[in-house]
């Protein structure tokens, strides 16, 4: 499945791509929790599906985080996987789909239309992730 059509399909069936939103749409139960250095993880069984995000992530990439999560559970239903601090970097597939998940969850066409001037180091300061993410979003 393609990262940026399984994404496009979510926010139009639940018109929204607010990673919050999306989850409480969908059932999906968030815990914050200390997870020392894991960002988050998400869990799938018996039709129970939960997201596991570590309890002090600053907004915008608990954001990230929770869409990247969500990305899994959409994506790969059967894979229960941590989000490690590596993972952002990550060059396993499944990985790098949920990543392209998350940021067009988080960087929205309009976003894009209105700063279209952007470098690519101005949009990874802006949403605060690093490029190799935010190269993500333009491909």
């Amino acid at each position: 499945m393609v990262a940026r059509d399984a994404a496009e399909r979510i926010i139009e069936r639940y018109r929204t791509a607010d990673p919050y939103k999306l989850a409480e749409e969908m059932d999906i139960i968030i815990h914050r929790v200390d997870l020392g250095t894991v960002r988050g993880m998400c869990y799938n069984t018996r039709r129970i599906r939960q997201v596991f995000l570590h309890y002090d992530l600053p907004d915008h990439l608990e954001r990230f985080v929770l869409g990247h999560e969500i990305g899994h559970l959409i994506m790969h239903p059967d894979s229960n996987a941590p989000f490690l601090s590596g993972t952002l970097f990550s060059k396993e597939r499944y990985e790098i789909e949920a990543n392209e998940f998350a940021i067009r969850l988080v960087v929205s066409d309009i976003d894009i239309i209105e700063h279209w001037y952007y470098t690519l180091d101005q949009w990874a300061m802006a949403y605060g992730l690093p490029k190799e993410v935010m190269r993500l979003r333009f491909r």
